[in-house]
């Protein structure tokens, strides 16, 4: 085995535990079969990760990372507010095409740590995916002149349902085309709570079209 620095190994086991637990789910995820997917002595488990939860958790932070990258990286069209929102939306979709992996590993540990704990990794990992909408709701709005009149944690949460939803859907049916027309579905849906920034709020003297 070629010798490589330990995040390089780290990445590599990672990788490697994502591919079992898609394939085979979370029991099958054993350290002997993570490392020999990895091309690696069992021994390099233990040199990197000092458990296999550590491990775990460091598969669902780098997917996490991952989609968080991916959402940042791609050009959200500013033409208007739906077509920002429905344009994140379908670059979610265009990642879950590339790697379904990903998602499948993040489900399989989500619902074995809801039956562990219910009130532990799988809220905690909900609420990044919470606070992550809020950021790409908020900045949809800021750089297409809107702002939102629902409150933004209410309208995050529609939101990671719907990716919820896409993503499940997807996983059974593969139809890319109907998970893009759902996009833009819900993208219209979400931006019917907003405003342009210039646009008089409920109760000011102007609120009132006649006025």
């Amino acid at each position: 085995m070629r010798r490589m620095p330990p995040e390089e190994r780290r990445d590599e086991l990672i990788a490697a535990a994502i591919r079992v637990i898609a394939r085979r789910g979370v029991a099958a995820a054993t350290t002997r079969a993570i490392t020999a997917e990895a091309g690696m002595p069992l021994g390099a488990f233990t040199y990197i990760f000092g458990t296999q939860d550590e491990l775990m958790t460091a598969v669902i932070d780098t997917v996490i990372a991952q989609e968080r990258f991916a959402a940042e990286s791609r050009a959200i069209d500013p033409t208007s507010l739906t077509a920002a929102i429905r344009s994140g939306l379908e670059g979610y979709i265009d990642m879950l095409e590339h790697d379904p992996a990903d998602e499948i590993a993040l489900l399989e540990l989500a619902l074995v740590a809801r039956r562990r704990d219910p009130q532990g990794q799988m809220r905690a990992q909900w609420r990044t995916y919470y606070d992550a909408a809020e950021q790409m709701l908020a900045y949809a709005a800021e750089i297409t002149g809107n702002r939102w009149t629902a409150p933004l944690s209410d309208l995050a949460r529609h939101l990671v349902v719907i990716a919820d939803g896409i993503t499940t859907t997807w996983l059974a049916d593969g139809d890319s085309d109907a998970a893009r027309r759902t996009a833009s579905f819900a993208a219209a849906a979400l931006a019917a709570a907003s405003a342009p920034l210039e646009a008089p709020t409920e109760g000011s003297p102007h609120a009132d079209g006649d006025r």
